[in-house]
């Protein structure tokens, strides 16, 4: 009996100390629980509160974006861009009040309205073409006192005063640039108006049809620059140019005579001297620059219009596209029109030009003596051909007689290309980002003699005029490299002869008096030949251009050539363009241009050997485009071509089917500076931009680009970042605007250095062609519909993963007396569940005082009298002394705990409370089914949440009325709630 009361007090001591634990651990998961539900609640409200302010962010820049101006500074002056933003009216809302210079280019303004711009006092430079402009109100300049530069040009004004009022410039006292040319036939309101612009020095307008300007110009006693746009001329006069008799013009512009045709089978020369005569320019003394562009009245009567401008001023002739509208197929017409011979040009060799330019008028040939008159011969500086048609022949006669003149410095003759392009620009190196700079407003008025050319294209001609170079983006023209004029100048020896010397054992001089074909060296057809030839230039000459002119398939043998201008090389020559000559072999060397510093081998078929580029040290300019042999490059490697081009900074490989460049190519060439790569069948970043420090220009357009990796994009936005300059073409390429390439695309608009600003065309999930500017837009969109359905599914599962645990942490809390014992039974072996002989008292029964009849008439009966078990109650058993101590010993001792619930026990006991939280708590894995409730139906929802968490749905068992008998259910619940658990 002793060690059986020994081992029973043992279990008793052992399940306080669990009891203690699992209180602990109760206390701990409720934390965790509460915890849990609060971090979720707040990243949920954070999430919200971030979506809400970005997409309010996001609509405010999208806003900015579509409705303002870009303003930035440019040397110290503030300018508006607003062009392109197809505005219907001015508004100058986000435009600064000291705005200097305002662009409002190719807008659909149509009506300019009274006080348009009068809040701009400051503003200086307003440009405003192609803007369907219609009307312009009387009022629209007022404020404007300060303006000096205005540009209304290829609009739709008309000399209807509805359209244009002159009196509308009076406000424009200080204008010294205006430019309304190419409207609809404006000529005669602007006459008018020309009292009130009495500053101008530069002007472009429409000519009447009659061309006419009278005594109304002599109020402009500061122009110096005009140009014509001609379209409705039909008449050029005598007195056309009447009121510029005793004017100061330098330059005059004449561009496109669409009305003006002379077609000589139908027309004679008395017709043509009425339409455009040749005493027209009688008395311009002091103009120095000429322009005449798309004037076709044939070369030879264009010719004749230049007998009053000998000896004057003049220095500066441009003629382009003068040719007969009506083309000659037979050779007799041909040779009739298209030859300048010394008669057709008899007054145009007398001129003291220093810049002549006949370029597109369908020229064959040059007589001899035409060229080196001697006017020319010491006075002409540049000549240029371009776009005739000299073939085989005339150039041939131009090229000997190009060696008499001494100050020739740039000599340029082609033919049209077979696909009808012009000659290969030249090259501006150092302004090339004109998507991403903001335009050099110094350059606006700059005199511009030589053909322009923006983004590699030639301009049209009337682009290029002295009056609307105003508000072109300078950074986009290209001009020539800058030349060494540190070069030798001794004296030409032997003047005016070719030295042809080859391994024959005869020299052969070509002179120049003749136009025989018998008297030039021909190449042999015969490829063993081997030929050396030693060509004189004049020391002056730094530009020769030769382009197009050798067609056909010819092989040449190893042909050599040898320049020099002294006994020693040719050492001023700078600049050699030989393009596209349908030359298909030509292995020999070219010697002698030890100064050569830019070399066009474009559109030819030539077979090299790898040494030929060893002869050209100081090359800085280096182009070949569209080589015509395939296996050019597979012969001769590119690292091999330019390895001893120290100097090297500008590398053109344009269209040559390449794939891929070493990794290394540029490690002898630390100057390099611009490589062009388009139109080559590129699929990634070829280059190692850690290895070329001064790159500032990359072009991979045209190519097979996809997408770039993280590592390449990574390369060139760290270039960026070491080379301010540097700039990135990728337009034309095949980029793909997939999910997987997000990171590129993300790239794309991040990334300021961008050809188009990024706007590429790319090729979508669907297959549809579209714009990365426009997908771009809603960048947070495109990645909403890249991953929104990944994490859809993640959120889908991590909902699941909570809901599952908010499950479990439930069902843990709600049943954790049964875990509890289900985990002591497993891991703790010396535990056993309690039974009924382990206890004094069978049943503990917990009432309140009213409800003592039930106890005693009722439930007593049947648990001692039909269950036969022992029981304690308080009315009975209670002895003399402490009534709660006696109340806890008692239920330490009873096996069950039954409690009476009823309204009475809840609300009028004294010890409910302390009975049901001991009873709670006295629950262990030892005895989990201790504690059995008799609720009352009317307080089945008024259990204490102790009582709920440790009890089963089955020890609560409902009655309904305390008088009643227990019926045949609740004293089954009742038996099977008192058993013993086996």
């Amino acid at each position: 009996m002793y060690i059986a009361e020994k081992r029973v007090t043992s279990y008793l001591a052992l399940q306080g100390n669990f009891s203690l634990t699992i209180i602990c651990l109760r206390s701990i998961t409720k934390q965790m629980f509460y915890n849990v539900s609060s971090l979720f609640l707040k990243l949920l409200l954070l999430i919200t509160y971030i979506a809400i302010h970005w997409s309010i962010l996001w609509s405010n820049i999208q806003a900015a974006e579509l409705n303002c101006c870009s303003v930035y500074g440019v040397h110290d002056v503030l300018v508006a861009n607003c062009s392109d933003l197809n505005w219907t009216f001015v508004d100058l809302r986000c435009v600064p009040v000291t705005t200097e210079v305002l662009l409002l280019d190719r807008n659909n303004l149509t009506t300019l309205t009274n006080g348009s711009f009068q809040t701009l006092t400051s503003l200086q430079q307003l440009s405003i073409k192609s803007s369907n402009i219609q009307s312009i109100e009387i009022d629209t300049f007022l404020g404007l006192g300060q303006l000096q530069n205005l540009n209304i040009e290829n609009n739709q004004l008309t000399d209807d005063v509805a359209s244009l009022n002159p009196q509308a410039f009076r406000h424009l006292t200080h204008l010294k640039h205006l430019f309304v040319g190419n409207n609809q036939n404006l000529s005669q309101n602007l006459k008018d108006a020309l009292v009130y612009l009495r500053n101008l020095s530069t002007l472009s307008m429409d000519g009447s049809e009659t061309l006419q300007l009278g005594t109304e110009f002599s109020y402009l006693t500061q122009l110096n620059n005009l140009t014509l746009y001609c379209s409705k001329v039909t008449h050029v006069t005598n007195d056309s140019f009447i009121g510029l008799w005793h004017s100061n013009l330098t330059i005059l512009n004449l561009i496109n005579f669409y009305l003006l045709q002379f077609d000589p089978d139908y027309m004679d020369q008395d017709t043509l001297k009425k339409q455009f005569s040749d005493d027209a320019f009688q008395n311009l003394n002091s103009l120095e620059v000429l322009r005449i562009i798309n004037c076709r009245i044939g070369n030879e009567n264009m010719a004749r219009k230049f007998k009053h401008l000998i000896n004057s001023s003049l220095h500066t002739l441009y003629l382009e596209k003068t040719h007969y509208a009506k083309e000659f197929y037979t050779p007799n017409a041909t040779f009739e029109y298209c030859i300048l011979s010394t008669n057709t040009t008899q007054y145009l060799s007398q001129l003291t030009l220093s810049y002549f330019s006949w370029t597109n008028s369908d020229i064959f040939a040059v007589a001899p003596r035409v060229v080196s008159s001697p006017q020319w011969r010491y006075n002409i500086k540049s000549i240029d051909f371009s776009n005739n048609v000299m073939g085989w022949l005339g150039w041939k006669f131009t090229l000997l007689q190009a060696a008499l003149l001494e100050k020739l410095e740039v000599v340029i003759i082609t033919s049209p290309s077979p696909e009808n392009e012009d000659s290969s620009p030249d090259l501006g190196l150092d302004s090339v980002k004109d998507a991403v700079q903001s335009p050099l407003l110094s350059n606006f008025f700059k005199s511009n003699t030589t053909p322009a050319i923006r983004n590699g294209q030639r301009l049209d001609r009337k682009e290029i005029s002295t009056n609307n170079a105003f508000f072109h983006d300078a950074a986009s023209y290209h001009a020539l490299p800058e030349r060494n004029d540190s070069l030798h100048t001794e004296p030409l020896r032997r003047e005016g002869t070719f030295l042809f010397e080859t391994n024959a054992s005869h020299t052969a001089y070509v002179k120049l008096d003749s136009i025989s074909e018998r008297m030039f060296i021909t190449f042999s057809n015969n490829s063993t030949n081997t030929c050396a030839w030693r060509v004189r230039l004049p020391l002056s000459l730094r530009i020769v251009k030769f382009m197009f002119m050798l067609q056909g398939d010819k092989d040449y043998g190893n042909q050599s050539v040898q320049f020099f201008q002294t006994e020693g090389e040719a050492a001023n020559l700078t600049h050699l363009y030989f393009v596209g000559n349908g030359i298909t072999r030509g292995t020999g060397r070219i010697m002698g241009l030890a100064n050569l510093q830019l070399l066009d081998l474009s559109k030819n078929a030539l077979i090299l050997s790898p040494y030929f580029f060893d002869d050209f040290p100081t090359l800085k300019y280096l182009i070949l485009k569209s080589i015509k042999n395939d296996d050019f490059f597979r012969r001769v490697s590119i690292d091999r071509i330019i390895q001893n081009l120290i100097e090297l900074r500008y590398l053109d490989l344009t269209d040559n089917k390449l794939n891929y460049l070493s990794p290394n190519l540029f490690f002898r060439n630390p100057h390099i500076s611009h490589v062009i790569l388009s139109k080559n069948r590129f699929t990634s970043l070829p280059l190692k931009m850690e290895l070329c420090t001064s790159l500032k220009f990359l072009d991979l357009s045209g190519n097979a680009i996809i997408y770039l990796t993280v590592q390449e994009t990574s390369s060139l936005t760290k270039h960026s970042e070491n080379v301010q300059e540097f700039f990135f073409l990728l337009s034309e390429n095949n980029i793909a605007c997939v999910c997987s390439h997000f990171q590129f695309i993300k790239w794309i608009k991040s990334s300021d250095f961008l050809d188009k600003k990024g706007n590429y065309s790319c090729t979508s999930e669907e297959g549809l062609l579209i714009s990365t500017g426009v997908l771009l837009q809603d960048v947070f969109g495109f990645y909403r519909q890249c991953y929104g359905y990944n994490y859809l599914m993640i959120s889908i599962v991590l909902l699941l993963v909570m809901s599952f645990i908010f499950l479990m942490a439930y069902l843990v809390h709600r049943f954790r007396t049964a875990i509890e014992a289900y985990l002591v039974r497993i891991f703790v072996k010396a535990f056993r569940p309690m039974k009924s002989s382990d206890y004094k008292t069978h049943v503990f029964i917990g009432y309140a005082d009213e409800d003592v009849g039930f106890v005693r008439h009722i439930l007593l009966r049947y648990l001692e009298e039909d269950l036969k078990v022992s029981t304690f109650v308080h009315h009975r058993d209670l002895g003399p002394g402490y009534t709660d101590q006696q109340m806890f010993e008692a239920m330490r001792d009873s096996w069950r705990i039954l409690l009476v619930i009823t309204q009475s026990f809840l609300n009028n006991y004294d010890l409910s409370d302390i009975i049901m939280k001991y009873a709670s708590h006295s629950v262990t894995p030892v005895n989990q089914g201790r504690v059995v409730l008799l609720v009352q139906q009317t307080q089945m929802y008024n259990i204490p949440g102790s009582l709920y968490d440790v009890l089963e749905d089955s020890r609560i068992i409902v009655i309904s009325d305390l008088s009643a008998p227990l019926d045949y259910v609740q004293r089954q619940e009742i038996k099977q709630c008192l058993r013993d658990i086996h």
